[in-house]
């Protein structure tokens, strides 16, 4: 069963990469904004680079609890290639981890979201990793595996994007709007932020589907309140649903 479970894990990879960005877990006392948030709100995210490592545990159903260098430097890519899924599962004492990164934000900023609390820091190979959120792993989670392919989530989060500056966008043939908050050197270790306007070219675009770069007149706030429909192309980028209240 754990076979299975592990091959799976792939077919979840599309909400985990979306869950990275959620507020830290809250709890019931924990009713202001945290530092950490406050920092984000202030400081340029745009092609700021971050990785995460994702432990999953099984017992109550399948769960991972999402860690990310956010505001602990940029994930060195020497000490990142060092770092091995063995090494995690070791950490924090599991049999099935995910490592999901390097990624590098698409938006401006990150702005705070409800109360916050700031979540547990561990070390990994000389990073420093906070946990973000803890994620419930669903049949349709799992399930839904091809690139493409939306899939909702529980986050709360808002992200900036500023007047005048490229958002890189995925149209659905239901005419939904899906807006990039990250691009991802997974599948292509060389991938730049420069190289996102012409993407469309590369991305294997199912039909109706279409790819475009677009340049806001006015700030662009892209809004989760509790849930985010979410999807990944090809190459891992992720991209929000935007919603009529954005």
């Amino acid at each position: 069963m754990l076979d299975v479970f592990r091959s799976s894990l792939a077919a979840a990879t599309i909400a985990l990469a979306l869950a990275s960005l959620a507020q830290p877990v809250v709890r019931a006392e924990a009713a202001q904004t945290s530092p950490a948030a406050d920092k984000a709100a202030n400081t340029p995210m745009r092609n700021q680079r971050y990785c995460e490592v994702l432990p999953i545990t099984l017992l109550g159903g399948p769960t991972a609890s999402v860690y990310n260098t956010v505001g602990h430097g940029d994930c060195p890519e020497k000490l990142w290639k060092a770092l091995t899924p063995s090494d995690v599962r070791r950490k924090f004492q599991v049999l099935t981890v995910e490592m999901n990164g390097p990624r590098y934000f698409v938006m401006d900023r990150i702005l705070p979201s409800g109360a916050t609390k700031d979540g547990e820091a561990v070390e990994l190979g000389g990073m420093t990793f906070v946990k973000r959120a803890e994620v419930k792993l669903s049949l349709e989670q799992i399930r839904n595996s091809k690139p493409y392919t939306p899939v909702t989530i529980d986050r709360s989060t808002v992200y900036r994007f500023d007047a005048g500056k490229p958002t890189f966008q995925l149209k659905a043939p239901d005419g939904s709007i899906y807006v990039m908050q990250s691009y991802a050197r997974i599948i292509d270790p060389k991938l730049s932020y420069k190289e996102l306007p012409a993407l469309g070219s590369r991305l294997k675009l199912p039909a109706g589907w279409t790819y475009s770069e677009q340049v806001p007149a006015k700030t662009l706030m892209l809004v989760a309140k509790d849930k985010a429909t979410v999807v990944q192309d090809d190459l891992k980028n992720t991209y929000q649903k935007l919603t009529p209240t954005n």
